[in-house]
């Protein structure tokens, strides 16, 4: 949903400001927040960044796609998702953002955000403007403090560091989730298959995180159902690739997966991206590879995963 509109029920809103990339546990508390007068519609302002970024988000890269955080949102009980790009109303007025925007087109009686929440063209807004502005109007505001992890406030930007540095257990304690990617399979060059070693490739989009690169153990969701999977995010240094992309060989698996999206979730680094002097040498370490996440998968499956508190999504015969 792009536009400012009201929830079909015709109640007044509860608003959850935010970006909410991510929806890691700090966020969740801000949700929860917008959930939880009964009287009230939930929904949520977020928002899609494609060429424009926040100043205050510049060093941007997507921990989800809309899409997922589309679906997180909605399961959590969300009636309403306004979701326009950034540029679409990034030179309004703060004011206008808040008493147009929120106030007369989404109906909002009840507004929810983190304590350092910006808006409004060049971010001039913060959370003592909209405690004025919501308190102008009649409306409820509610700011929600940090949430901490190991001493830190769990961030967007702690997640993304961990990530990059292939800590996975560190970025799904924060995320509240296991971490995981779900894109569209697509045709490679085809030299794993040459190799006994079929795989799945998955090009990361323009602004997405990719993490470290190297090989990590993995769990693969298929229509449902759980294959164990390990996963080289790279460029593929001893083949070539026209860019960074996720190459994972699904275990006991066979099919065409070509056009369907797919979610690898991530469990541990296994070693870093290497070059092989040859092709033989390159299936010998993925042998080698195969057997260690293997044994990894059959020790951890149970909490390799873990789907947003809906483990009912997923079948593990």
């Amino acid at each position: 949903m792009r536009d400012f509109v009201r929830p079909d029920s015709g109640r007044p809103a509860s608003v959850a400001l935010g970006l909410f990339d991510g929806v890691h546990i700090g966020h969740r508390q801000v949700l929860a927040s917008a959930l939880q007068n009964r009287e009230l519609a939930p929904c949520v302002f977020t928002y899609t960044i494609s060429d424009s970024i926040p100043q205050i988000k510049k060093k941007y890269l997507a921990l989800t796609l809309d899409e997922q955080k589309c679906s997180i949102l909605e399961r959590m009980g969300f009636e309403l998702v306004v979701m326009p790009d950034f540029s679409d109303f990034k030179d309004l007025a703060p004011e206008v953002f808040v008493e147009e925007m929120l106030i007369e087109k989404m109906g909002a009686k009840e507004l929810s955000c983190g304590y350092d929440f910006t808006f409004g063209s060049k971010g001039a807004g913060d959370v003592a403007l909209l405690q004025k502005l919501a308190e102008k109007h009649g409306v409820r505001l509610n700011v929600i403090q940090p949430v901490e992890l190991d001493g830190q406030p769990v961030s967007s930007t702690r997640i993304r560091d961990a990530i990059l540095a292939g800590e996975m257990d560190a970025a799904s304690r924060m995320l509240g989730r296991r971490f995981s990617i779900r894109l569209k399979v697509e045709h490679g060059n085809q030299i794993g298959r040459m190799m006994d070693f079929p795989t799945i490739n998955q090009v990361f989009p323009k602004h997405h995180i990719v993490p470290r690169y190297g090989v990590y153990s993995t769990v693969v969701n298929i229509d449902g159902k759980l294959y164990g999977g390990v996963t080289n995010v790279g460029i593929k240094p001893t083949v070539g690739s026209d860019g960074p992309l996720a190459e994972t060989y699904i275990m006991d698996y066979s099919g065409d997966l070509y056009g369907k999206m797919v979610e690898v979730y991530f469990f541990r680094f296994v070693r870093p991206e290497r070059k092989f002097p040859s092709i033989e040498q390159l299936k010998e370490q993925i042998s080698r590879d195969k057997d260690s996440v293997r044994q990894d998968i059959a020790e951890n499956i149970e909490r390799m995963v873990f789907l947003d508190g809906h483990p009912e999504d997923i079948r593990r015969d």
